[in-house]
């Protein structure tokens, strides 16, 4: 396929801005099926992780695919978008049977991915990002001014335009790795763009935004599979849905809007899920206080933090993204250093900056980027699950395996882990699972005090509500749990008490039964005359 980028002249609107984000396929015809599969089926050794998989999606729709982790969804991502090639099964693009050899295929073919867990290069700009693998040229040399002009135009309609094309990736946060993978996405002449789990590092205040640029693209013709966990999102931007369980479809082109939610879940789990909370314990936390953070304060990230949490309680921190709660929790963990206050546990005070401090008081923390910042990818589930506990294990230089892998074993059934073979790598496990390994880690050892930076943040409606049970769970064992979410209905439902921070401060402290989803998002968006409320 020819892109414009490869011919003599720029894209329509680069100065001025004022075009469509992408312009429509000539040939797109609105409600034609543009991408049909049939029975298809994947093959991994031991798993069949696509058991003959139906869906059809129409030429300027949403189609939203559900389904839990390890449902078959990643796997499916990747047959159509050239990573694997599936076993039986056929696979229709625009109405002819086709088999991409690779994704440089898929993509010339008109089909674009912008994964959940990004696959950017961080060591390069932004714009060249955008424009990896299709870089335009003229007499054989990049065309870097007009490259940099059309990502900043993209970036522009993205309602991005602060980001700088020549920016490093590395150097932005992930909801900025986010938006430079859309931009990839939007740089290629794009008849299907697959998105999963889009708004998960996203604000609340960006996803509304990310909506516009969806209902743009599919008012030019292209379709959109949209993959997501928050059946609010689905009410609001799906046009039909197809359900996926353990790699077969249980449903197919249901109605997005109209669908009942009970009906969703029990076609993803097999069961119904009535209550997703667990129930909450009457009168307030008793424990004596386990955290005690005094001015905790980093220039730049956040200012004057201070908070309590007690034994047997869990705190929710409610904020934006860019609002300082991923910072504040990173640094009284210690991977950060407090340039002011105090952090103390039972009473004694950290060393600022010392994570090996913060474990050995009895503190656990599991971050949000799990696979970058808390798993072995490589290393099996075991090894992952007694990391933080391994001396246990080893003696004289020899390590007792069998102990490990009995240990790891009692906490997966514990977390009910799919697959249950914790002899398997971490990698092959579904986000939900992988989340659950890096919980678990914490069950095995003293841990007095549990950190979580988004839980749940990719993970299916089913292991959430498992999740939620265990948090739950450790609290009435007398763990204390400081969380951070970006979904302010789970901050609601799974704490005690709720700390609400906007801009790196503090502004509102209360018992979760006194706050409510609307008062919240207003304090952490706009502001209220509840602002400044004493904490």
């Amino acid at each position: 396929m020819t892109t414009r980028d490869e011919t003599a002249g720029p894209a329509n609107g680069e100065d001025g801005g004022t075009g469509p984000l992408v312009e429509a396929p000539a040939d797109a015809v609105p409600g034609e099926v543009v991408l049909r599969l049939t029975d298809v089926v994947k093959t991994f050794p031991g798993v069949r992780a696509l058991d003959g998989v139906q869906l059809e999606v129409r030429a300027g729709e949403v189609h939203c695919l559900l389904g839990q982790n390890g449902a078959g969804k990643s796997t499916l991502i990747k047959v159509l978008a050239g990573v694997h090639r599936p076993d039986s099964g056929r696979v229709e693009w625009r109405g002819q049977p086709a088999e991409f050899a690779n994704p440089q295929a898929a993509m010339r073919a008109g089909i674009a991915t912008i994964y959940q867990e990004l696959d950017l290069v961080e060591d390069l700009s932004v714009a060249e990002n955008a424009f990896l693998g299709h870089e335009p040229r003229r007499a054989g040399f990049v065309r870097r001014g007009w490259m940099a002009r059309r990502t900043r135009e993209i970036l522009g309609r993205l309602g991005h335009g602060e980001i700088p094309p020549g920016r490093m990736v590395r150097a932005l946060p992930a909801a900025g790795k986010q938006i430079v993978s859309m931009a990839r996405a939007l740089s290629h002449e794009a008849r299907l763009i697959i998105m999963d789990e889009p708004s998960a590092v996203l604000a609340h205040d960006e996803v509304g935004n990310l909506f516009r640029i969806i209902r743009e693209l599919t008012g030019q013709g292209i379709a959109v599979i949209y993959i997501s966990h928050r059946m609010e999102e689905i009410r609001e931007i799906g046009d039909r849905v197809t359900v996926l369980k353990d790699g077969r479809t249980t449903a197919a082109n249901l109605p997005a809007r109209d669908t009942p939610t009970r009906d969703l879940v029990a076609r993803m789990t097999g069961r119904t899920i009535e209550f997703v909370f667990p129930d909450r314990p009457t009168g307030s936390a008793t424990g004596a206080e386990l955290l005690r953070v005094d001015g905790l304060t980093r220039a730049g990230e956040f200012a004057d933090v201070s908070l309590r949490v007690r034994a047997g309680e869990i705190v929710g921190i409610a904020g934006l993204v860019g609002s300082g709660r991923s910072e504040l929790l990173e640094t009284v963990y210690g991977a950060r250093r407090a340039h002011a206050g105090t952090v103390r546990m039972a009473g004694r005070a950290l060393r600022p900056g010392s994570v090996g401090a913060a474990v050995r008081a009895g503190m656990g923390m599991a971050p949000e980027e799990r696979k970058s910042q808390a798993l072995l990818l490589g290393e099996p589930v075991y090894r992952n699950v007694t990391l933080a506990t391994f001396g246990r294990y080893a003696r004289l230089g020899f390590t007792d395996a069998g102990r490990e892998r009995a240990e790891a074993g009692r906490i997966a059934d514990s977390l009910e882990l799919r697959p249950r073979d914790v002899r398997r790598p971490v990698r092959t496990l579904s986000g939900g699972n992988q989340q659950k390994v890096v919980v678990g880690r914490w069950l095995l050892g003293d841990t007095r005090l549990l950190l979580l930076d988004e839980p749940t943040r990719g993970v299916d409606v089913g292991a959430r509500a498992e999740l939620y049970q265990v948090i739950r769970e450790l609290a009435a064992r007398g763990v204390g749990v400081l969380l951070v979410s970006s979904e302010v209905p789970e901050v609601l439902g799974l704490a005690d008490r709720v700390l609400v921070m906007r801009e790196g401060r503090m502004v509102r402290e209360a018992p979760a039964g006194e706050l409510d989803e609307n008062t919240v998002l207003d304090l952490v968006m706009a502001g209220s005359l509840m602002e400044g409320a004493p904490a």
